[in-house]
């Protein structure tokens, strides 16, 4: 696990938001276009609202794909949606056209065709990825001691994790491994154990991806 930086709550939001329009812009500069891989939970959402504010100096949003993590199979208006989180917090605030948003379709019935279709529309390598942690050590929907932690082909995964709503859709080891920048970021007391157990060699889902580099509170660091 490679620790960036260990900064306090708001100094890490702004510290995120800088890493992830620095590599954004890069990606734009170096390719043209950028995608971008956002997740849920409680720590994406300062940090997109940090992003927002980020004029296209820093950031040439017009020029950059939204994409997702993972996902929640629950309709895009459910409190439980991770694209709900990111409309609220990033897309609507930048005015993001609709055809530059790439969101999992959680809510359809056939959810393996649901991967299917989400894995078709990634590009070869994201650029970015904003990562978040689990108290069990878990990253998108990748849990521990899952069989999608063994997965070689397959890109999207439809996976059941350990809390309701069980269903989930996920990015997997493969796509995550592949992309260009991947920023890891945990907050909390409730991560201590796990973050100290990675930092120590243990290989939870979190501590799978090997160029991803994390930003740490003191209480997630165990200070």
């Amino acid at each position: 696990m490679k620790v960036a930086a260990i900064l306090e709550r708001d100094a890490l939001v702004a510290e995120a938001a800088q890493r992830l329009a620095t590599a954004l812009r890069e990606a734009v500069e170096a390719r043209g276009s950028a995608s971008f891989a956002t997740s849920g939970g409680s720590t994406p959402g300062p940090i997109h609202r940090a992003l927002a504010v980020l004029g296209p100096d820093h950031v040439p949003w017009k020029r950059v794909s939204i994409f997702f993590v993972d996902e929640r199979c629950v309709p895009p208006s459910s409190n439980e949606s991770n694209y709900r989180l990111a409309r609220e917090t990033l897309l609507d605030p930048l005015g993001l056209l609709s055809s530059r948003v790439h969101r999992m379709e959680g809510e359809r019935k056939d959810r393996e065709q649901a991967a299917l279709d989400y894995a078709a529309r990634l590009p070869e390598a994201l650029d970015v990825v904003l990562l978040g942690m689990g108290e069990d050590g878990h990253t998108a929907s990748l849990f521990p001691g899952a069989p999608a932690l063994e997965e070689k082909s397959a890109r999207v995964l439809a996976v059941q994790g350990p809390k309701p709503p069980p269903w989930r859709l996920t990015l997997t080891l493969p796509v995550l491994r592949a992309a260009r920048t991947v920023l890891g970021v945990a907050t909390g007391a409730n991560k201590a154990d796990v973050v100290r157990r990675m930092r120590s060699g243990e290989r939870l889902p979190a501590a799978l991806v090997p160029q991803a580099e994390w930003l740490l509170d003191p209480a997630a660091a165990g200070q």
